[in-house]
């Protein structure tokens, strides 16, 4: 039988929904305007607050490698810078009504990134200011250093609490897999019409793809990031998951299987950086997993020798943005396939060879990331055409070097070298001292930390682009482990006291 207070709050319940529902939509179908969209989000904000404070911060980590944007805000921020400052916002309000809740400490990555902050707001203050050309200014380039300072604010947010028990391979895993989500845009030329509102959140790699009579290429390839970085996430994923040696172990011949196929997808992206990253990442794994000391080795070896002699013998029958992956290997492949990417190659030497002389008059303040006049309507407008020269007035320099010093200068750089350290060291400690439940993750993710560092500094890098990736890496390996672990000294031996009797005590000797 219902009793009188429940049908009560029923009853006030309805009242409130039903007026509420009527209101929103009228908003929905008056023509869209300033007042209307505050009110909708205000009211939007409210009703959604309860999901956000019991999952803010799974969403964040599921999130940050994800390219979803927030389409209805100036500029289409990402959806993990969204989600930063509302995790961090959260955090920051319970930890003020409960000071037992604390953030997780480590100042040794904190320090470098508050210095970091510094660096890029000064440089921003004294190179043209953060222009934003989505809210009317003259000056563009600011949509990168608002990408510097989410990714800091994102380690403090991640940061703020620990991974729930039981849940860490899920997390993990969620973190990895986000890259996915570029695949959605690869998909602006295959879907019908009435699907493109997907557009709206997930960017489109190239927006050509979206006119109906756009051919893919003229050599008869085509590259895509999408398939890239799918394989790349789910590659990371199983890798996170089972670890190398049982990936490799014939008694799960299914997920082996699946690992070839992913990585074949993903070397029809046609990303010669792709294939380095998987040889890195497997490379850092097979030797702190120890398989280099196992019964492996030989078949590896084998393997490797009779791929490579079926690789230089029929590299020609490959699809040409396979081919176009192994170009940077001494095999035979199809002359376009070669010359494209060797054409790629040499404008990045070329303009590497313009802006390496500049790096002294950028050295105590960086160029920054602001661009005005000229230089920000060739960039607007993408002048393809114009080689090298529109990516050099961008910034994006393909290296990851260049695309710290000339920017930031000389002390931006010691502040990434110092987080760098700093993050390694976390990453390592965790992964030697933290808890043995947690070893193949932590194994994982200090792989993957140290071939992410060497592809950045030796192979490719663009810093305001990877450093939400270095410092999300570092959370949460630190919101995983519930901070830094550290050496567990041994238990001290119990101390044998050994007596002695007095020559009295003894008695005499038996006659």
């Amino acid at each position: 039988m219902t009793s009188a207070s429940t049908l009560l709050r029923s009853l006030a319940i309805y009242g409130l929904c039903l007026p509420l529902a009527v209101f929103l939509g009228y908003l929905l179908a008056s023509p869209p305007d300033l007042d209307t969209v505050i009110v909708l989000s205000v009211l939007m904000a409210v009703i959604t607050l309860p999901l956000f404070l019991r999952w803010h911060h799974a969403w964040l980590i599921a999130s940050w490698n994800m390219t979803a944007n927030i389409f209805f805000l100036p500029g289409r921020p990402s959806l993990w810078m969204g989600l930063t400052a509302i995790s961090l916002l959260i955090s920051s309000v319970q930890y003020a009504l409960r000071r037992e809740r604390n953030y997780l400490p480590c100042p040794s990555v904190a320090w470098p990134l508050v210095l970091l902050a510094v660096v890029t707001l000064v440089t921003a203050e004294l190179t043209g200011g953060i222009g934003l050309r989505s809210l009317g200014g003259d000056v563009v380039g600011g949509k990168r250093y608002f990408y510097l300072f989410a990714a800091i604010a994102g380690f403090f947010a991640i940061t703020a609490r620990p991974i729930p028990d039981g849940k860490a391979t899920v997390y993990v895993i969620l973190f990895f897999l986000g890259t996915g989500t570029q695949v959605i845009g690869d998909l602006a030329g295959h879907l019908h019409p009435a699907f493109r509102f997907i557009f709206l959140i997930f960017p489109v790699e190239n927006i050509l793809d979206l006119s109906t009579d756009f051919v893919v290429s003229s050599r008869g390839f085509m590259r895509s990031g999408g398939l890239t970085m799918l394989s790349l996430g789910v590659y990371c994923a199983m890798l996170a998951r089972y670890g190398l040696k049982d990936m490799l172990s014939l008694q799960h011949p299914r997920r082996l299987l699946f690992l070839g196929a992913c990585m074949f997808v993903g070397l029809l992206g046609g990303y010669r950086s792709l294939l380095i990253q998987f040889v890195l990442i497997a490379g850092v794994l097979f030797y702190l997993e120890g398989l280099y000391r196992s019964r492996v080795l030989p078949g590896l070896v084998i393997c490797f020798a009779l791929g490579a002699t079926l690789l230089g013998g029929f590299a020609t029958s490959l699809p040409l943005s396979i081919q176009r992956t192994f170009a940077f290997l001494p095999i035979n492949i199809d002359p376009e396939v070669k010359m494209d990417a060797d054409y790629s190659s040499e404008w990045r030497l070329r303009m590497w060879e313009e802006v390496i002389p500049q790096i002294p008059k950028y050295l105590l303040l960086g160029k920054g990331y602001a661009m005005g006049g000229r230089d920000s309507e060739l960039v607007a407008i993408g002048m393809r055409g114009a080689g090298h020269e529109v990516s050099e007035l961008a910034g994006d320099y393909h290296n990851g070097p260049l695309s710290v010093i000339v920017p930031l200068g000389i002390f931006g750089a010691i502040a990434v070298v110092w987080m760098l350290a700093a993050g390694g060291r976390v990453v390592y400690r965790n992964y030697k001292y933290g808890s043995a439940d947690l070893k193949r993750l932590n194994t994982f993710i200090f792989a993957f930390y140290v071939a992410k560092v060497i592809h950045f500094l030796a192979v490719f890098g663009s810093f305001y682009v990877d450093l939400p990736a270095f410092t999300g890496l570092i959370a949460l390996s630190i919101s995983l482990n519930r901070g830094v672990a550290s050496r567990t000294a041994p238990a001290p031996e119990p101390s044998v006291i050994r007596l002695r009797l007095s020559p009295a005590l003894r008695g005499s000797p038996a006659p």
